[in-house]
């Protein structure tokens, strides 16, 4: 009895509570996340001018030549984390940009909000903004521009807390800013990964698991181009319980074929691309939503959309990689019997299903 508990504990900590404690990670840095904003938002969308803020930015400004130059007038959202202990962020403008209409500080849902807005001879561009006391945290400042040609997002990181508007970027900045907006997007969402991770339980061989990621990166990249250029669109809640419910319905699959005596596998087991593609398209609307708040450049806006999905597939691929890299070493190192790993399923799925069932709940009381 004592010989096949240590056989049982053993193969545990081989391979099974590897997985275990992965997805106790996985929740608790969502809980981490729930309480702590890791970005700040910086909206900044040119407005019309106003005769009162006109005559404030001149009246601000002695530079004779701006005195009669045109004006540009923005709009700012300026959202920053309420973090208590650390030093809260500030924004300093270039001379010759005049704040103005300041609201009142509000907090909402653990962060600071305020509104005001800027005047400016001509426009933003060559002027910049520099973000105080950013280099002494670790919050990356989103910068969504939108002027009256072109828009534009950015992040602003602690190692360059300062950014210098430009009228358009180049076509190489948007290559760079979207694939890595796409990577850490995947990588960061623990809902679109624990879905991949099922899959990869799922499929039984190369050729299946090949064909489910395939189908899988197809059908949520349609949907993602479809939703993005508001081709077709659904409310965001509910996308977002429905993925909680496809990992539910995956888990819960693993599961039953872990009970299963008979040789007899589900459609989900047969044909894992029907389901891969089916749930795929959902998923595509949760990154959809994800780029609509970042903001297409109008300029380079199919570059930014493709680059964007090439990011989120590299991001996956990156996934897919260390988890099968991770599988080989956990082979090579134990002998795990054929019904041993059958349990191991049935732990991991119930493991999946429980932390998933919980996202659901939690978007469904969001409706």
């Amino acid at each position: 009895m004592l010989s096949c508990y240590k056989k049982t504990v053993k193969g545990i900590s081989h391979y099974g509570l590897f997985l275990f404690l992965c997805l106790l990670a996985v929740v608790n840095s969502k809980a981490v996340q729930a309480n702590k904003i890791q970005l700040a938002y910086l909206q900044i969308e040119a407005i019309t001018c106003s005769d009162k803020a006109v005559n404030s930015a001149r009246s601000g400004n002695s530079n004779s030549d701006n005195n009669n130059s045109e004006h540009s007038c923005y709009q700012v959202m300026w959202k920053q984390p309420a973090v208590q202990g650390v030093a809260p962020l500030s924004l300093q403008f270039n001379q010759g940009i005049t704040i103005s209409n300041t609201k009142p500080t509000s907090l909402l849902n653990g962060a600071n909000i305020q509104f005001f807005s800027l005047t400016t001879a001509q426009s933003l561009a060559g002027k910049s903004v520099t973000v105080i006391n950013l280099e002494k945290t670790a919050v990356e400042v989103m910068l969504n521009y939108k002027s009256i040609t072109n828009d534009y997002s950015v992040r602003i990181t602690p190692a360059a807390p300062s950014y210098t508007f430009v009228a358009s970027p180049s076509s190489w900045q948007t290559v760079q800013s979207y694939t890595l907006f796409g990577i850490e997007h995947i990588l960061e969402g623990y809902d679109h990964l624990l879905f991949v991770l099922c899959l990869l339980l799922i499929a039984s061989t190369v050729k299946k698991l090949m064909w489910a990621i395939t189908g899988f990166t197809l059908a949520h990249s349609i949907t993602l181009v479809l939703s993005t250029l508001n081709i077709v669109q659904l409310p965001i809640v509910v996308v977002e319980a429905v993925i909680a419910l496809s990992i539910v319905f995956l888990a819960t699959e693993i599961a039953k074929t872990s009970f299963n005596k008979s040789q007899q596998l589900s459609l989900t087991y047969r044909y894992p691309v029907v389901v891969s593609s089916s749930f795929g398209l959902l998923h595509g609307f949760g990154f959809a939503s994800v780029l609509l708040e970042l903001g297409l450049p109008k300029n380079d806006q199919f570059l930014a959309l493709a680059f964007f999905n090439i990011g989120v597939e590299l991001g996956q691929v990156f996934f897919i990689a260390g988890v099968l890299l991770l599988i080989y070493i956990v082979k090579k190192l134990s002998d795990i019997s054929r019904e041993r790993k059958k349990q191991y399923e049935k732990i991991n799925a119930y493991l999946i299903g429980t932390i998933a069932s919980m996202w659901l709940i939690e978007r469904v009381l969001q409706f």
